[in-house]
């Protein structure tokens, strides 16, 4: 059975079968007389992304259910203690979470960096399983664009993934202002994910130091325009302090593109043991324009493969049966 903690929305189409074991559980009446039955009948509950809302009380008072639970970590359900409010009622969910989560046996991620953070910060004794869900990208359709070797512009740098402030857009931009006379683009996605003010501000700094050089793209693009886009670049600068983007990511990677990511974030651990050749947004302002858009072919080819087999649809399958079955 799948449980969406959302009202039914039409723009999602699932199988017959599959509609039949989906519930949608949108307050706590549905909660308490639909759901709670449920689990407390249930075998094993996996928790898909843990909650950060009023049902943080619900799993609070019947924390005697998640010792048969395994939280599947998404990333912002972790992080929220770095960034959350500083009021009462954020106050009020992050000591709620503190004992759903010391309550849980199992955390599964795709980093287990994250998972060494969850361990210190909320004092589990969890055991680790790597899990990863199948990236939206169509990696044939990202072949293809391989082999025909798009590459529209030189020198053009994808800024970012989103228009959340975590992305830390104007930092970079910063740093690259130096080299605002020479031959660039910057594509800058700003499309979700934001605030209308954190928007504006980019698009108005980013235009003042780099006029059309600078390029915000506003519009919601199909699965296979953005991967067009991307596979357009030459290299991509991610400035999140945390993990985010990650699909993102990996489908640059698998494009043969040059990638910056913080080396003082889980996810560049994560790929350097990988073997991946990533590259540190923190050298950003000490390295020369040529340098940044420099990266050798047997490093680009080397990190396509990886990322080909690492995430490839029968890695997927014997990664979910060994959580699910285990």
């Amino acid at each position: 059975m799948f449980v969406f903690r959302c009202k039914p929305e039409n723009k999602y189409s699932y199988g017959e079968d599959l509609k039949k074991r989906i519930i949608y559980i949108d307050n706590s009446t549905k909660f308490m007389f639909q759901l709670l039955p449920k689990l407390i009948s249930a075998r094993r509950i996996f928790i898909h992304y843990l909650p950060l809302g009023p049902s943080l009380y619900a799993w609070y008072a019947f924390r005697f259910l998640l010792k048969k639970a395994t939280w599947i970590l998404w990333g912002s359900d972790l992080y929220y203690f770095r960034y959350r409010s500083a009021n009462f009622q954020s106050s009020v969910y992050e000591f709620l979470r503190k004992g759903i989560i010391k309550k849980i046996p199992v955390i599964a991620c795709f980093i287990k960096g994250d998972y060494e953070i969850a361990k210190q910060v909320y004092k589990t004794n969890a055991l680790y399983k790597y899990v990863v869900y199948p990236i939206p990208t169509d990696f044939q359709y990202l072949a293809t664009l391989k082999k025909t070797g798009r590459n529209f512009n030189g020198n053009t740098i994808l800024l970012g993934n989103s228009a959340a402030d975590t992305n830390q857009h104007i930092e970079i931009l910063k740093i690259l202002s130096r080299f605002r006379d020479r031959d660039l683009k910057i594509i800058c996605p700003l499309s979700y994910a934001g605030q209308e003010n954190y928007i504006q501000n980019v698009i108005s700094y980013g235009t003042s130091i780099f006029g059309s050089k600078f390029i915000p793209i506003l519009d919601m693009m199909t699965p296979e325009e953005y991967s067009n886009l991307i596979s357009s670049v030459d290299i991509a600068i991610m400035n999140h302090q945390r993990q985010q983007g990650l699909g993102n990511v990996l489908a640059l990677l698998y494009l043969r593109k040059k990638v910056y990511i913080r080396k003082d974030t889980t996810p560049f651990q994560y790929f350097s043991d990988l073997g991946i050749h990533i590259y540190d947004t923190l050298d950003l302002s000490s390295e020369t324009f040529e340098e940044i858009f420099r990266m050798d072919e047997p490093s680009k080819e080397s990190n396509a493969s990886i990322i080909g087999k690492e995430f490839s649809k029968e890695n997927y399958v014997a990664v979910w049966k060994n959580l699910l079955q285990n």
